[in-house]
């Protein structure tokens, strides 16, 4: 360091010990709790006090609380607050302050006790708008957002357009409860809604808005929000700090009516049973006589009927499609969708996909038969994904189907699919990026405790995760046979797989489908070039990745036209 540079520096450090500063008179005081935002702020080395009937709040620990941006200029004494509407400055030893534009006093003035800045509680009120009271027999202070912001559609507002105008930070800091912000970091707040926004298009407007109580502290707000490309569902958790507990942005599928060709009944699958599924049965309009009928099963994961993901609702398009062609369809709510919030921690651990899947598709296809207006001997499996790996067990513990149809679905244990999904996920990443030999490390430690699976006894596979997932779960999945169940399997089988499904693959899972089953009669398969995991056809921004699915897309109809033709052909 230059002696010029040094100097300089010396010379600074004395003035803010010297007593250049405007300070507060000497004065007792007594300590005072204050809460921002219902959370008590701790500042020990600028706490709140009392003095004189008047409470002094450090302004750089409270408004940083409340979101703001905190600056101060040693040369004049002035502090700067500013957030995405507000800026507001003031002089330390003053009792006015210039806020967007105009002028707010208060009263007494600010000061400097311990080279902090200091302002009384009125300050917050009558410069920034914000909510105070003081309880003097208790000592205990409070600073707090204005009511209206807890209005549904001001909040939704105020996030869309801190969104919008990229102010990340901002959101984080006034809005997000502690653990929003080590669950959410602003980075992946930004790249979230980045990606999102591309897809997105332009902000038209809020269409509809809900809100009610989610639990005894937190309140659910949930928005549908129109943009130039798509809808988006916006869901907010409120707790009752007025802060942002949890933070959903989900792309919408196009809302449509069910054709006039069609007619759908609300139906229950399990009904007198522990978990009773909603769901809905479509059939042709004017159907004369018993028709041909599927079982549509879910891929992983909580699920409803429609199997929506992102702007998708593919089970809904095969249901039209089919009862359009004469098929009646039954599509329900999987049971973790429908009650995976009450499951304990215990419940979760030892969930197997006999009860997540297999035994709801068994009643759903004894519904089916033991309804007049269905040919009890043409029910027919549709399996998606985890649902097409699981269908084959459906029907041989009890489904009894007429045919079975496996739509990217796999032969393959549930834990090789998603190491081969992570792995390609991870190595995507540029290989400057330090989480991507770190998350492959820890794929590959994942995959190791995988292969072990088999080995493990009940009671340790219930405490292992491999993946996120219980052990048990992959290890009770595992048992069933499929190469043995292929073997003796005399039923029609319809194995349909897109071309650029990057969740299981043509290469992988679809050929291993035909070097077990083989070219049988009554095997059938069809490999679509241009269509996804979801036999959707995209080929925009995004295209190879998740992204493609906020965009909407529907079920292709050609294969929805191979679906009929093959059951038809079963009579």
């Amino acid at each position: 360091m230059n002696m010029n540079r040094l100097a300089a520096s010396a010379a600074a450090l004395a003035l803010l010990a010297s007593s250049a500063l405007p300070a507060a008179a000497a004065e007792t005081r007594s300590p005072v709790r204050l809460s921002v935002n219902g959370i008590e702020l701790v500042a020990p080395d600028a706490a709140p006090y009392e003095a004189e009937g008047t409470v002094l709040v450090p302004i750089r620990a409270a408004a940083e609380r409340l979101g703001l941006n905190v600056s101060f200029d040693p040369s004049t004494y002035a502090v700067t607050l500013t957030s995405s509407d507000i800026e507001a400055t003031f002089r330390a030893g003053t009792s006015s302050a210039a806020v967007n534009g105009r002028e707010a006093t208060y009263s007494p003035a600010s000061a400097v006790t311990a080279n902090r800045v200091f302002v009384p509680l009125s300050f917050f009120q009558a410069v920034l708008g914000y909510e105070t009271a003081y309880r003097s027999e208790t000592k205990t202070a409070e600073i707090a957002a204005p009511t209206v912001s807890l209005e549904p559609e001001a909040l939704v507002e105020n996030v869309l357009e801190r969104l919008i105008a990229g102010d990340y930070q901002g959101l984080s800091d006034e809005w997000f409860t502690d653990e929003m912000k080590a669950a959410v970091p602003v980075d992946a707040l930004a790249s979230g809604w980045e990606s999102a926004g591309r897809l997105a298009g332009s902000f038209v407007g809020i269409e509809s808005i809900q809100d009610g109580p989610i639990d005894a502290q937190t309140t659910g707000i949930q928005a549908v929000v129109a943009f130039e490309n798509l809808n988006m569902q916006v869901t907010l958790a409120v707790n009752e700090s007025r802060q942002l507990a949890g933070l959903l942005l989900q792309p919408m599928a196009a809302e449509a009516e069910a054709p006039e060709t069609v007619v759908e009944e609300a139906i229950v699958v399990g009904a007198g049973t522990a978990y009773e599924l909603g769901g809905t049965l479509t059939l042709p309009a004017g159907a004369e006589g018993p028709v041909p009928a599927v079982v549509l099963v879910q891929g992983s994961g909580p699920s409803d009927r429609d199997e929506t993901t992102g702007a998708y609702k593919p089970f809904r398009d095969i249901a039209w499609g089919l009862a359009q062609q004469g098929i009646a369809v039954l599509r329900y709510d999987k049971r973790t969708y429908a009650y995976g919030a009450q499951f304990t921690a215990e419940e979760a651990a030892a969930l197997t996909v006999a009860e997540e899947s297999v035994d709801d598709a068994v009643a759903a296809a004894a519904l089916l038969k033991n309804d007049a207006r269905i040919d009890a001997s043409q029910v027919y499996v549709v399996g998606h994904s985890q649902g097409g790996m699981l269908a084959p067990r459906i029907d041989a513990e009890g489904g009894d189907f007429a045919g079975l149809v496996l739509l990217a679905g796999s032969p393959r244990t549930l834990w090789e699919i998603i190491y081969d999904q992570q792995t390609m996920f991870l190595e995507a990443l540029d290989d400057a990026d330090p989480a991507k030999a770190a998350n492959l490390s820890f794929i590959e430690g994942e995959y190791e405790k995988a292969k072990r699976i088999a080995e493990m006894s009940v009671e340790e596979a219930k405490k292992t995760t491999v993946y996120g997932l219980p052990a048990y779960y992959f290890q009770e999945m595992d048992a069933f046979d499929f190469p043995a169940y292929a073997a003796a399997l005399e039923k029609p089988v319809l194995v349909l797989q897109g071309e650029d499904d990057f969740q299981v693959y043509a290469d992988k899972d679809f050929a291993e489908y035909k070097e077990i089953l083989g070219d049988r009669e009554g095997i059938t398969y069809k490999l679509y070039p241009g269509l996804n995991h979801f036999f959707v056809d995209y080929d925009g921004p995004g295209a190879g990745t998740l992204d493609e699915y906020s965009v909407p897309g529907t079920v292709s109809e050609d294969v929805i036209a191979d679906l009929a033709a093959w059951i038809k052909q079963q009579k």
